[in-house]
């Protein structure tokens, strides 16, 4: 059990791992915790959090979401994670607390961040600070988002002229190393940003939404089509997504 690689969690606890009642308890959970690899969490309708401290999740390189309604935040240090994926987790703010009180190091706990996938969260407004700021910006290759209804991708208030203006953030050109985006599905959101041309390792776009934007990508003729035409491989459209992608899609990654 100390040298345990895998787990995958279905719990009503708060908390995980749940609070130990003993010396040993804890130095034993401790153990398990920190050989860990892949952490699934899946259907667990009370759980809010991830307890950090002491080293745990210290060997993590993966980590799932997947309907947990009451989820508030995520680990604020996971330094070694590979891939995140949050499904279906409708209290989760992926802006880890509050954002103008946020500390330098709160959004330096992604430092190994390849693949992020975000599907089914309504509180997703905008791209979290910590993708966009930390050190995730510079190591990110896949980034899915998939039926974010509230999706708007506005930066920070202050660095916005206009809250109704729904695009993504001017600073996504942050993400030097990303390859893939894919978009689906999300609503509000209406234009591609005007630095969209500094993503210059993206190799792969896929934007599956509402007529609007797609109308936008249109080749040759549409209001943002002279901001994608640096990526080799596109997808545009506004057809319906198969009820298995975002499966088929993240089984995928995690075989790589």
């Amino acid at each position: 059990m100390i040298s345990l690689r895998l787990l995958i969690v279905k719990t009503q606890q708060i908390n995980l791992p749940p609070q130990a009642q003993g010396e040993r308890e804890v130095k034993v959970g401790r153990r398990c915790f920190n050989s860990l690899r892949f952490l699934g969490i899946e259907g667990c309708d009370s759980l809010e959090s991830l307890v950090e401290g002491m080293g745990t999740f210290i060997a993590l390189r993966t980590l799932i979401f997947c309907g947990c309604p009451c989820l508030l935040s995520l680990p604020k240090h996971l330094p070694t994670l590979k891939t995140l994926a949050i499904m279906n987790c409708e209290s989760l703010d992926l802006g880890l607390g509050n954002r103008k009180e946020e500390k330098e190091d709160d959004i330096r706990g992604f430092g190994s961040l390849r693949i992020l996938i975000l599907s089914e969260l309504p509180k997703l407004e905008i791209l979290p600070r910590w993708l966009i700021q930390g050190p995730t910006s510079t190591t990110l290759l896949s980034l899915f988002i998939k039926s974010c209804d509230n999706f708007r991708a506005l930066w920070e208030e202050e660095e916005s002229p206009s809250l109704s203006s729904s695009v993504l953030p001017e600073r996504i050109d942050h993400l030097i190393a990303l390859r893939q985006l894919k978009i689906k599905y999300c609503l509000l959101l209406s234009a591609l940003p005007e630095k969209m041309g500094n993503l210059s390792a993206l190799t792969h776009l896929t934007i599956k939404s509402y007529p609007k934007l797609v109308n936008r990508c249109k080749r040759g003729a549409g209001e943002d089509w002279n901001k994608i035409t640096h990526v080799p491989d596109l997808y545009i459209s506004d057809s319906s997504d198969s009820d298995e992608e975002c499966g088929l899609f993240l089984s995928k990654q995690l075989v790589k």
